[in-house]
């Protein structure tokens, strides 16, 4: 009688893929399983209320589904994510505050991208904010094989929160307009009529079921990075040179390798805080491109590929620096440092008005005034 070998490789192979297999949930810490046990929805609600999310959000089976991904299942994605906000909210609240959009806002690139500025969609959206390239061009994003302004986090993230303003003139509600981020203003308004309201939970059932889940995917965003710490989940911050970092405005081209050689930082380094250079290359523009280094290099960049302004004294101003933080613009500062917004931009080589966060400028105070 012959043996089944059959039989012993299949169980063999067997043994050997669940030998490997561990089933995530085990992987969880404890407190984390137990945390989400033991929420209701009364807890849940009562939470999501604190967050001042800019329309009325509760508790539901897809926003409890959305967080138990969020705590349980992916908790070590979500600690990554935890730890890039650092990286990318102040940006977020930079220009939400200078288009006077709601803060909580900043949520959204959390359900579009997971805060990675390189991730691409299989339609082809990228960046942090998922725009395709139509809708890039069309709110003034450069798309092409050696730029993709759609990964910049400064220049993607105005757009869109432009976007977002557009959106609000048309709908008047943040639920909406989160929906049509998502699938369109043109199906929102389609659901809108067959649902003969303007209502998200009446129309929602006429919306892409992507489209349905999405305002829950964001509340539920919303609530991990409120309460991340009630589940045991800790940040998984990046490195401190992609923390602490400076943001100049380049009219000229500039290779980020010989950059990164000449700063003595890594080109790895350089490549993540710019993630919009495809090749590598800073091409020349006339209103300049943004150029994030580590603050540590920051001394040397200027140094090296900004116009020098020197130290003497001009008109009785002595030269200083600022640092801009959320919501600067050039009319604030310029009532700020008793000048002229355009003597700001004379003084720092811009061409363009627009100012971004922690942006590097010198400023020429007068000697009354006292620098923050």
């Amino acid at each position: 009688m012959k043996f089944p070998w059959t039989i012993i490789v299949v169980v063999l192979l067997f043994a050997t893929l669940t030998n490997g297999y561990t089933n995530p949930l085990s992987e969880a810490p404890a407190a984390t399983i137990t945390s989400f046990k033991r929420l209701s929805d009364e807890v849940v609600t009562a939470r999501i209320a604190r967050i001042n999310l800019p329309f009325a959000a509760r508790s539901s089976s897809q926003v409890k589904a959305m967080i138990r991904r969020y705590t349980v299942e992916g908790y070590r994605d979500s600690e990554d994510i935890l730890g890039r906000s650092a990286m990318y909210f102040p940006i977020f609240e930079h220009y939400l505050r200078l288009y006077n959009l709601p803060e909580a806002l900043k949520y959204l690139p959390i359900v579009e991208s997971s805060l990675l500025p390189d991730a691409e969609s299989p339609l082809g959206a990228a960046g942090l904010w998922q725009f395709i390239p139509s809708t890039a061009r069309m709110y003034g994003l450069k798309v092409n094989g050696q730029v993709d302004e759609r990964r910049d986090p400064h220049k993607a993230t105005e757009a869109a929160v432009r976007m977002l303003a557009s959106l609000y003139e048309q709908f008047g509600d943040w639920s909406l307009v989160l929906a049509a981020y998502n699938c369109g203003p043109g199906r929102v308004r389609k659901a809108i009529r067959a649902a003969n309201s303007t209502k998200f939970q009446v129309l929602k059932a006429f919306l892409p079921m992507e489209s349905q889940h999405y305002v829950p995917r964001f509340v539920a965003a919303a609530y991990l990075m409120n309460y991340y710490s009630a589940h045991g989940l800790t940040p998984d911050y990046p490195s401190q040179e992609l923390l602490d970092t400076r943001t100049f405005r380049l009219g000229k081209s500039l290779h980020l390798g010989t950059a990164a050689r000449q700063l003595g930082v890594s080109y790895r380094t350089m490549c993540r805080l710019n993630p919009s250079f495809l090749q590598g290359m800073i091409p020349a523009s006339e209103k300049g491109q943004y150029v994030t280094v580590p603050t540590a290099a920051a001394t040397a960049f200027a140094s090296l590929y900004l116009p020098a302004l020197g130290n003497t004294s001009r008109n009785g101003r002595q030269l200083s620096s600022y640092l801009t933080v959320p919501g600067d613009d050039l009319e604030t500062l310029a009532a700020l440092f008793a000048c002229k917004p355009a003597e700001i931009m004379e003084w720092n080589g811009l061409t363009s008005p627009r100012l971004t966060i922690n942006q590097s400028l010198m400023i020429w105070l007068p000697r009354q005034v006292v620098r923050p």
